[in-house]
Order: structure tokens, then sequence, then C-alpha cells
């Protein structure tokens, strides 16, 4: 879990959630010294996480693991300055589930997941 660790949740909605990044996590001493970026894998992992949260919101107990990714872009690196807050946009429905990121007005990345 990265919560609390890369991010805290500022706020979750029913289309998605704003996380803000914590720019002194140790995740970002090794992803790179002296210009860290926030990793693609940690991305996916905290969109996992608020899809579970959302779930758990509307009384759904069951926890959300990947079964499949595809189309995945990063289109803009995430660069971890103070405040830096993202908005998660949850798509779809069931087992398959869309994702897009965005810092601001940029498009970070997007990716279609499979959970179950």
């Amino acid at each position: 879990m990265l919560q609390g660790i890369l991010y805290e949740t500022i706020a979750v909605d029913a289309a998605g959630a704003t996380v803000r990044l914590l720019p002194e996590s140790p995740v970002y001493q090794g992803h790179f010294p002296g210009y860290p970026i926030t990793p693609g894998v940690c991305l996916v992992e905290i969109a996992l996480e608020l899809i579970a949260e959302m779930a758990d919101q509307v009384g759904h107990d069951d926890s959300v693991q990947l079964v499949g990714a595809k189309n995945i872009k990063f289109t803009s690196p995430i660069i971890p300055a103070e405040g830096t807050e993202l908005r998660f946009n949850l798509g779809g429905e069931g087992s398959e589930r869309t994702v897009e990121i965005l810092s601001g007005d940029t498009l970070c990345a997007k990716m279609s997941l499979t959970v179950a």
C-alpha cells in the first residue's frame, strides 16, 4: 500500500480521486537521485488502491487485484514537487477500468486495467 508513503488522498468522488504526492517519500530517493520522477508502476498501484477505496465506499468489501493491463501510456513525467496534486479519473464498470491521470490540465498517463 502506497497511501501514506507516496501519496495522501485529498478527495474522492463518483468520477475518481485527487491525491497529493509526498515528495519526501523514500521511493524518490532511488528514482532518480537528483531528478526524482514518480515511477509508472507506482501510478498503476495508486490507481488500484483508489479503485478499491471507491468500491469500499459503496459497500463492496472485496480487495482489488490487477488481472491485466493494456494500452498504458505515460505522456508526461510526474515530478514530486511540494504540494503536487494529481487527479485520477476512473471510469468503467466491473472488471474493466479506465484511468486517466492529470496534473492540472496536463494528461500524464492513461491506462486500461482489468481487475478482480
